[in-house]
Formats: structure tokens, sequence, C-alpha cells
């Protein structure tokens, strides 16, 4: 699956998290948003912006930075961890 506006490899790296945790892509919505520079020319980075994940069952979102540099797979994992997502039981 490829996630609009996440550069690949770090799509990946979510993908495996969530294989690691024992969890699924299909209890999750990510929705991720580049960074639009604030400048005349309304450019778009291709590198920077946001991700926001947001577990279905409970409808508990969170919103992470995104691009080059950027911890969030490790923040995700964090949370996972402790409990903010809730596995399904």
């Amino acid at each position: 699956m490829t996630i609009s506006n996440l550069h690949s490899s770090e799509a990946d790296d979510f993908k495996t998290e969530l294989k690691r945790q024992h969890r699924s892509l299909d209890e999750f919505d990510v929705s991720a948003t580049p960074l639009r520079l604030d400048d005349e020319s309304g450019a778009v980075s291709a590198t920077r912006g946001t991700v926001t994940i947001k577990l279905r069952k409970t409808g508990v979102e969170r919103t992470y930075a995104t691009g080059h540099g950027s911890t969030w797979v490790v923040q995700f994992s964090d949370d996972l961890k402790a409990g903010l997502f809730p596995k399904a039981a």
C-alpha cells in the first residue's frame, strides 16, 4: 500500500514497525500532508510535512512531523507501546 504524500522509505519503516508490533495497517487510517512553504510561490516541500495516524476502533489519533531526520516512526512505536493505540480485543 502506498501512503500518498509520504516518502516510500518512511512508509516502509511504518509498515515494518506495525509488523514488529503484531499490528495491521487495516487498524489505522493514515494520511500524510506535505509542508507548504511560507513563501509567495506556494511551493510544497517534498521532504517535510506531517502524518496523522488514527486508530479506526477508537478514533484516537496522533500527528507526527515527517521528513528527513524525523523520528516519527519511533514516536509512533513508543505510542503503541504506551497503549495510546490499544489493540482490539
